[in-house]
């Protein structure tokens, strides 16, 4: 199926971005400035960044694996971004953990990659048939 590649890519750069702005996440503000909340939210960015990256991984050597990798990426990314993105910490009300877009990417992109992979999945059960 066409955009095999893309797709791929796209989990590995999201994947890479998302497991740095976790990481720097968890360690300046969480582990350095001893604060709860951002080294919680740290954490499941760093465990869904690296999932993202892993699934991205085995997207391109087509691994058997991403029939279990994807979908667990969504059951990890939505949430994670859902607590990230909308949810506002006790300290500062005023703003949230993840900016919208990076809310809007860590969200519907894994609904994306899954969707894709319904599709192509199907496609070749058709042209087995």
């Amino acid at each position: 199926m066409h955009g095999h590649m893309a797709v791929s890519l796209f989990a590995l750069v999201f994947g890479a971005l998302e497991t740095g702005g976790a990481v720097q996440e968890l360690v300046y503000r969480g582990v350095l400035n001893s604060e709860t909340e951002p080294m919680i939210i740290g954490a499941l960015g760093t465990v869904t960044g690296a999932v993202l990256l892993w699934t991205g991984g085995a997207l391109l050597i087509r691994s058997r694996l991403v029939s279990v990798l994807v979908p667990a990426t969504v059951y990890l990314s939505v949430p994670t971004f859902l607590i990230s993105g909308v949810y506002r910490c006790s300290s500062c009300p005023h703003h949230h953990y993840a900016g919208w877009r990076i809310t809007l990417v860590g969200i519907v992109y894994p609904l994306i990659m899954l969707f894709w992979c319904k599709m192509e999945a199907k496609q070749e059960a058709t042209l087995k048939a």
